[in-house]
């Protein structure tokens, strides 16, 4: 699209548009007389980095309690350890120092050793100098998701901001408490000083879509247009947008009428389909299915759909609640989905119960298969074999895992070692220095030449010290990864309740979660081919 006349996803971080209520309960919430911290909760193309950015904008352009503002967006390049958060938080706040007409040179040389002693100590300078730092911590779902940052580095952050001037807004696609995967990490009581109800950012409401349209102040839209607008993009900003800007481009000016936003809306779903399929996948099953039944039924009773479910479509504008129902709203996901094919909403029916998720899963395992290339004929036949007995026969279908075990372990050795699978003397000894007393290492020493011993119990545990699984290993592989590693011994596992049932039959679920540790092991050993 030509010149658009509003901001479009993939550029430069746009200014805000509408959200007059947002940031206004955002800013009321940070310039009370006890300011509060804040969490802004948002899905995926919201909006939620432009509030952050025009909050920014905000502070550094009217008077406010701060005196400095600390964007950091944590999404780009996620902190991978404790000692990597408060590195990367000295050296911002020592870059928003020095943006200051104040004299910061003192404060900026003590960040330059990057530790918390030194980040807090700084803190205090400034908040005793009347200095109060606001921090805007955007993309926060990285650093929780991945699990890697403890308790005791949020118990520090607590001290910087909990009866402090300073004040932190973090924005998330979803409830802090929802992210947080660490069980030291969750314990902490630096998630108790956000205020308890999070700023949440929906789709455009009235207001928000009436301030916007009254950018185009060339154009007169009638009642009618402005009733298709919503309905074609439920206001979700990317849609309402991108409808808008085809509209600029049709028609330079005038009157807007219906077929006007209808023609626009069509145009721009082509434009927009990448987004809508984001925003599509970023619903859970459940919502999807949710989503499905109110376009092929009808509306449904709000109070019969889940929760969860029914609060995903809301937050998209993929659904509205209207009197005591739910009703399918976004005119172009819908388009989107009939023109994707019959099955792009049919999971439902699919895998809608249980009776149906076993009629169907061999098809889907096979299908998953079908992906694979065939690089190893036994391997491929032993694994195809599994997912034959699936889901009438789920003790038979774990036949197979020794054999599917050993195939690909000779594979791996094969591609590591060559035909001799004999182990690289230096690899012995660097496993040798890192542990002395280790009994692999021992094993294989006792073995002729060096030689890959034959007990497949023993080989995990080579594979493990190859991949650099073991902590405090490296990595000496030339082909094979820590995923591989993974899968070979959750199969291992899985051989092991095969060969020691103890009069217990193998649940079909668990006989599928075999099959597709089998299947992904497929994968990866055809990614790790040398060839």
């Amino acid at each position: 699209m030509s010149n658009p006349r509003f901001p479009i996803l993939g550029t430069d971080i746009p200014p805000m548009l509408g959200r007059a209520n947002i940031m206004q309960r955002i800013w009321n919430d940070l310039t009370k007389t006890t300011p509060s911290n804040l969490s802004i909760i948002g899905p995926r193309f919201v909006g939620k980095t432009v509030i952050m950015n025009a909050l920014a904008q905000r502070i550094a352009n009217e008077e406010s309690p701060y005196e400095f503002v600390l964007h950091w967006h944590l999404g780009h390049v996620a902190p991978t350890s404790d000692e990597d958060f408060i590195t990367k938080l000295c050296e911002r706040l020592r870059d928003c120092l020095a943006q200051s007409q104040a004299d910061t040179s003192e404060y900026r040389k003590h960040l330059e050793d990057h530790s918390f002693s030194n980040l807090a100590e700084v803190a205090d300078f400034l908040e005793e100098e009347g200095w109060p730092i606001l921090m805007l911590w955007d993309g926060f779902d990285k650093p929780l998701g991945q699990g890697k940052l403890t308790g005791h580095l949020w118990d520090q952050m607590r001290s910087m901001f909990y009866g402090k001037k300073h004040k932190i807004v973090t924005a998330t696609r979803k409830p802090l408490s929802e992210l947080i995967r660490s069980q030291d990490a969750i314990t902490s009581p630096f998630w108790n000083i956000f205020d308890m109800n999070p700023v949440r950012v929906d789709a455009f409401d009235e207001q928000d879509r009436e301030a916007i349209i009254k950018e185009l102040s060339a154009h007169s839209f009638q009642a009618g247009a402005k009733t298709e607008l919503a309905n074609w993009s439920a206001g979700f900003p990317p849609l309402f947008l991108g409808v808008l800007n085809q509209i600029a481009t049709d028609i330079p000016g005038g009157q807007v009428d219906n077929e006007t936003v209808n023609r626009a809306a069509k145009k721009a779903l082509e434009n927009l389909s990448d987004v809508i399929s984001a925003m599509w996948q970023d619903c859970p099953a459940g919502a999807k299915d949710l989503y499905s039944h109110l376009v092929d039924r009808g509306d449904l009773l709000f109070d019969d759909a889940g929760k969860d479910e029914r609060d995903c479509l809301i937050e998209k504008g993929f659904a509205r609640k209207s009197g005591n129902k739910l009703t399918a709203s976004c005119r172009m996901l819908k388009a989107y989905i009939q023109g994707a094919g019959p099955d792009a909403g049919s999971m439902a029916r699919l895998f809608g119960s249980w009776e149906d998720y076993q009629a169907n899963i061999r098809s889907l395992l096979e299908h998953r298969l079908a992906h694979i290339s065939r690089f190893d004929d036994r391997l491929h036949r032993l694994v195809a074999r599994a997912i034959e007995d699936i889901p009438d026969f789920p003790d038979d279908c774990l036949n197979n895992l020794t054999s599917i075990e050993e195939r690909a372990l000779d594979l791996i050795w094969q591609r590591e070692f060559g035909e001799s699978k004999v182990i690289p003397q230096e690899i012995l000894d660097y496993w040798d220095q890192v542990d002395p007393s280790g009994k692999i290492v021992q094993r294989i020493k006792e073995q002729e030449g060096n030689t890959v011993p034959g007990d497949r119990g023993i080989q995990c545990g080579i594979l493990q010290l190859l991949t650099g699984s073991r902590i405090r290993f490296e990595a000496r592989a030339r082909y094979a990864t820590k995923d591989t590693y993974v899968l070979i011994n959750a199969i291992h596992s899985f051989r092991n309740r095969d060969q020691h049932p103890g009069g217990q039959t193998i649940h079909v679920g668990v006989a599928v979660s075999a099959i597709m540790s089998c299947l992904e092991l497929l994968a990866c050993l055809d990614r790790e081919s040398p060839a």
